[in-house]
């Protein structure tokens, strides 16, 4: 103000000095105070009343300078009360990081007196009630959050702690869900919605949330759709409980359509399709399946689409499937079980010797051991055996129930399978990871027990079931 007030000093004077040199006639002032009269030029005039004016301008300013006073020291007094408060909440949440739980809450308290931001308070509440055990006082401070739109999803995160923390995984659960609807950036309320709603068996519901991730682009699109070609097909088995084939079959046909290489989906919806007269339909599902991932049980499945066909034509019929992935080691495998079904033990020795070289498991060593058999050669049959005691084993499927279900998953199979060709395209075999049968029962990928037997001439070789047995007296 003091600068405003000498500039206008500046400015009058230069006006008047103009005025002085241009104007003859300056004029006269005259004025009457409480009786006194007071004449003067007009230059004079104009000169005192704008000293008076740059007089008053610094007056005024201390004036308003004076009576602001108060609310200028009420003002540093706030900030300074501020400044203590932020203080108090950054040694609060370093005491409850490092331990120090009486630290923690005292600054806590003080923080919640010096600072007007109760958001602050209830965090650094929650993070010292947390660090101390006190999950009661936690949950208090984290319920606290949901009443304010910013705090909300921090504060389901941290009730969903708390719940998982006491095993209420449906608690737990329900406030991931909520947090998911709340904010759509957040990527933990999916991960846990998911996971959770997996674990539980939900198929229905951890299929809605998947899609809502994949939708927010919070997981990649090849692993989304191998998740859900698991979820509708453990979906289509529960329908298949619930007595809804219809339904069942038609979930199938789509975890099909989304992961062709599912061996389990290919196998479910043509199992289903058969139950419906669909045959034709349920033979184009499992050849497309075979093209995209040779398994044992779609081997299973095609070759019981035609029941009263003869040995000759169902043998036909097989090789021409298995020969759609001719690079296939089940491919290999099938064409020597064919070879050894009509007695050819060169051609299934010459197959299973492929086989062997990309892995020399027991499995290969137990047919091996029924060819040597066929043979009459009952020494390398032996050698065999005891070679297959020490191999390696192979989840090879040989134990899948010819008059059965494939893959008799139950809801925790499933879960793990969501994760284990989900995200890394593997199958899991839970009856040989349980310690139920596995590569020592019988060994074909398509077992000779429901085969039609061969001609008494050329079968040689003794049930894979004996050969089993045989394996486990060597062991």
């Amino acid at each position: 103000m003091l600068r405003v007030a000498f500039l206008l000093i500046i400015a009058v004077l230069a006006a008047l000095v103009s005025w002085q040199v241009i104007s003859t006639d300056q004029g006269t002032v005259e004025i009457t105070w409480f009786g006194t009269e007071i004449t003067t030029s007009a230059l004079f005039g104009l000169l005192v009343l704008v000293l008076a004016v740059a007089v008053a301008l610094p007056l005024l300013r201390l004036l308003m300078f004076l009576m602001d006073a108060p609310g200028r020291l009420g003002k540093v007094s706030q900030r300074a009360k501020v400044r203590r408060g932020q203080e108090a909440l950054a040694l609060g949440l370093i005491a409850a990081e490092a331990g120090e739980f009486e630290e923690a809450r005292r600054h806590a308290d003080k923080a919640e007196d010096l600072i007007d931001e109760p958001r602050l308070a209830l965090l650094l509440q929650a993070r010292a009630a947390e660090v101390s055990g006190d999950t009661a006082a936690a949950e208090r401070a984290y319920a606290g959050m949901l009443q304010n739109e910013d705090t909300e999803v921090l504060g389901r995160k941290g009730l969903m702690a708390a719940a998982l923390k006491r095993g209420d995984r449906v608690a737990a659960r329900a406030h991931a869900e909520a947090a998911l609807k709340a904010s759509k950036t957040a990527t933990w309320p999916f991960q846990y919605a998911f996971d959770l709603a997996v674990q539980q068996g939900d198929w229905e519901n951890a299929i809605e949330t998947l899609d809502a991730g994949d939708k927010r682009k919070q997981i990649e699109d090849k692993v989304a759709k191998r998740r859900r070609a698991v979820l509708m097909s453990a979906q289509s088995q529960k329908l298949e409980r619930e007595r809804r084939p219809d339904k069942a079959a038609e979930m199938a046909q789509k975890a099909f359509r989304m992961a062709p290489a599912f061996a389990p989906a290919g196998a479910m919806a043509a199992r289903l399709l058969v139950g419906e007269g669909k045959p034709e339909r349920a033979a184009a599902i499992l050849e497309e399946a075979w093209e995209n991932g040779p398994h044992p049980a779609l081997a299973h499945a095609y070759r019981d689409l035609a029941p009263g066909e003869t040995r000759e034509a169902r043998a036909e019929r097989m090789r021409a499937f298995a020969e759609r992935r001719r690079d296939s080691r089940e491919t290999k495998i099938i064409l020597a079980e064919l070879a050894m079904e009509r007695g050819d033990w060169g051609g299934a020795q010459a197959a299973l010797e492929d086989a062997y070289r990309e892995n020399p498991s027991s499995r290969i060593c137990i047919l091996f051991a029924q060819v040597a058999r066929g043979r009459g050669d009952e020494n390398a049959a032996r050698t065999w055996l005891a070679q297959a005691a020490a191999a390696p084993r192979e989840a090879d499927w040989s134990d899948l129930d010819p008059e059965g279900p494939a893959f008799l998953y139950d809801d925790n199979d499933w879960a793990r399978l969501v994760y284990a060709f989900g995200d890394g395209g593997m199958l899991i075999h839970p009856r040989m990871e349980r310690g139920g049968n596995d590569v020592l029962g019988p060994v074909m990928a398509m077992p000779t027990a429901v085969l039609t037997p061969p001609k008494p001439e050329l079968r040689a070789e003794r049930a894979p079931d004996d050969v089993a047995e045989e394996v486990e007296e060597i062991r």
